[in-house]
């Protein structure tokens, strides 16, 4: 059975630990192992806190770092750069002391709309520094894996070719892919192809319908994904990911674009989730809503 993971924000509109103490047992309850916890902001992230909540609930935090900037290992800039690198390294520290053994996200450059094509160099920049971060990784017990995200949100690696020729500059084994429906259903030509060429290097496989919303209403076959899954025995963890208006705080909803209310509690996503994964998963009845406290 692979690892199943939630992303926080389909219940919080940005993570805090007080925020985790109500959703995590809540996730435990629907039969999550795994939950996505966002490092946005490194001044709210406390890692032993952290670390004890997700232990008490017998789960595992799995982190996204991002860059910003004024810190990205992308820039032509050697001092944005190092910047970049530094608040990777950060991220590590707090991903290993919570307990993290995955490290996800955007993490060869900025995540936003761009005004243009990334600048003739940014790529081989990224790919130097992370060959670094990745190694550091490795000799913390962390595992990298880049998120590959549509062309609005990043002008750098779109698809699993520009993906897979990334990995191949970095050259690091503890660099991996992380792949998430929403974009790839943008970018991909042929999505099963683009699956297959993935597989030998997917760490993260990232459920999340072509409009964001409920996993069970929308246009992406997710059962056929899942089925392929298991036929080539992927191992890596399976998540879900869901944004809604009336949770997402306006940070995020303005960077991923989340304009519409297409669900109001996270026990929804939690649970229509679990029905797609379908035999094999046979998650806890959950308490109503309320008893946990519900959304922050």
């Amino acid at each position: 059975m692979n690892p199943v993971s939630i992303h926080a924000y389909c219940w919080l509109p940005a993570w805090s630990t007080a925020g985790g103490e109500r959703i995590v047992p809540r996730a435990a309850e629907f039969g999550f192992d795994h939950m996505v916890v966002p490092m946005r902001d490194h001044a709210v992230i406390e890692p032993d806190r952290i670390a004890r909540l997700f232990e008490c609930n017998g789960m595992t935090p799995v982190t996204s770092a991002n860059q910003l900037p004024d810190a990205d290992v992308s820039s032509l800039d050697p001092v944005v750069r190092q910047r970049g690198m530094d608040r990777h390294h950060m991220s590590l520290r707090l991903a290993r002391d919570m307990g993290a053994k995955h490290m996800g996200g955007v993490l060869n450059g900025l995540l936003g709309k761009a005004a243009g094509p990334a600048p003739a160099g940014s790529l081989d920049a990224a790919a130097e520094c992370l060959a670094f971060v990745a190694n550091e990784a490795k000799a913390m017990g962390v595992r990298l894996a880049i998120e590959i995200v549509n062309r609005y949100e990043s002008n750098l690696i779109n698809s699993v070719a520009d993906a897979l020729a990334f990995l191949a500059r970095v050259g690091s084994d503890n660099l991996k892919l992380h792949l998430d429906t929403f974009h790839m259903n943008i970018e991909e030509a042929d999505f099963q192809a683009a699956l297959e060429a993935a597989l030998p290097h997917l760490a993260y496989f990232e459920l999340d319908q072509n409009h964001r919303g409920l996993p069970d209403e929308g246009s992406l076959d997710f059962p056929a994904m899942l089925t392929r899954l298991r036929a080539a025995n992927y191992k890596g963890v399976i998540g879900f990911e869901a944004f809604s208006s009336s949770i997402a705080g306006p940070d995020v909803a303005a960077g991923v674009a989340i304009w519409r209310d297409l669900f109001q509690n996270g026990d929804d996503v939690a649970r229509r989730g679990m029905r797609l994964l379908g035999g094999g998963y046979t998650p806890q009845v959950a308490r109503p809503h309320g008893q946990t406290g519900g959304m922050s």
